[in-house]
């Protein structure tokens, strides 16, 4: 049986990040272009993968996982940075899949609706020498 979509939820620690919503993780391979003179023409080598992950969150300053992300964002430390993991499952399933790994935060933009909850949009970017794991992304995947 096909998954038709993701319950996502993303922990920090071993709480799930409430308010979350709309995770999206853009993966993206860059290209090295080659250039041949004596073909003269242009071959591409794959390169680095990167998926910058990006969700809205609900603007509550009293909460210990909002402090969080908006403290590792206005850090000046090159090291301050969070471990998260992104998954579809509980946690605790021994069918965890997802992602395991530690982010920068590198977006922390506020949004101010009119009559409406106050949401946290936020981007966040695997940290550089992170040791992650990327276990089973796959969509297709049976469940």
């Amino acid at each position: 049986m096909k998954r038709s979509g993701y319950k996502a939820r993303i922990y920090l620690g071993t709480a799930v990040v409430p308010g979350v919503q709309d995770i999206t993780v853009a993966m993206s391979r860059t290209e090295i272009q080659v250039k041949q003179r004596e073909k003269r023409t242009v071959g591409y080598l794959k390169g680095l993968i990167d998926f910058p992950i990006d969700f809205d969150m609900l603007r509550d300053e009293e909460n210990a996982t909002f402090l969080a992300f908006k403290n590792a964002f206005f850090s000046e430390a090159d090291d301050d940075y969070i471990t998260l993991d992104i998954t579809d499952r509980a946690k605790t399933s021994s069918e965890w899949t997802g992602i395991r790994a530690d982010f920068v935060v590198t977006k922390f933009e506020e949004g101010f609706p009119i009559d409406d909850v106050a949401m946290q949009s936020v981007s966040i970017r695997l940290a550089a020498n992170s040791p992650n794991e990327i276990l089973d992304i796959d969509q297709d995947t049976d469940a």
